[in-house]
């Protein structure tokens, strides 16, 4: 029985060590290290990124402005229209709301109004002063032998100035007062400026690059198989 026993210690041994045997091998194809002459290790691969400059276009109308494509219209802007406190609108001027009374006005007769020719005598009216009408009166032609004299200035009603006649009365006038607004974009005077802005497309050039949003460059990548050190 003693002899049995140390037959079977020592193929226990032999085995134990045996197995330790593959354990070291395995062990050692698990820490092979890599490297790469040219690029970045990954894993067992060496990766080269090559690099070219991205291609930016916008839609047609749209204009490349700080990496966007912004597009820029103006239009005419809403015109209103208002008066101030106690005017209504007529047209394009403001008119008092109550009407003001007509005023006598002298003025001289038509026949006074140009050179008039009356057997040999020249007429022309100059002015009303005084309530009377002053006339120049030339007898050797238009210009020659004048004196002025006065004559009845005749009287008429009507409005009186700064207003507006408007089925026979007479209004005060303003000046109408309009304001603009934009239902879209932003007011600039009487125009309303629209920006629309969208993002730009990022193209890239040669073939088998690709655009990369993170690094926002153009790339294509190459692998290769990893040194072994």
């Amino acid at each position: 029985m003693k002899k049995n026993f140390n037959i079977l210690l020592v193929g226990m041994v032999v085995l134990t060590l045996s197995a330790c045997g593959n354990t070291e091998n395995v062990n050692k194809e698990v820490q092979k290290e890599y490297y790469c002459e040219e690029g970045t290790l990954n894993g067992q691969t060496c990766e080269v990124v090559a690099t070219e400059e991205v291609s930016q276009t916008c839609d047609e109308g749209y204009k490349l402005t700080d990496g966007k494509c912004v597009k820029t219209t103006t239009t005419n802007a809403k015109a209103t229209k208002s008066c101030s406190e106690g005017y209504t609108l007529n047209g394009s001027t403001c008119l008092s709301k109550e009407p003001v009374e007509k005023v006598i006005e002298n003025y001289c007769v038509e026949s006074y109004t140009q050179h008039q020719e009356s057997n040999g005598w020249y007429y022309q009216a100059l002015r009303v002063e005084n309530g009377g009408c002053v006339i120049r009166i030339c007898k050797d032609g238009p210009t020659e032998g004048c004196y002025e004299t006065t004559a009845e200035a005749k009287g008429r009603l009507v409005c009186p100035s700064g207003t507006k006649e408007v089925n026979s009365k007479c209004y005060k006038t303003s000046n109408v007062k309009t304001t603009y607004s934009c239902d879209a974009g932003k007011l600039n005077g009487s125009k309303c400026t629209i920006t629309d802005t969208k993002d730009v497309t990022n193209t890239c050039q040669t073939k088998g690059f690709t655009y990369n949003e993170t690094t926002k460059n153009c790339e294509k990548v190459t692998t290769t198989q990893a040194l072994e050190k």
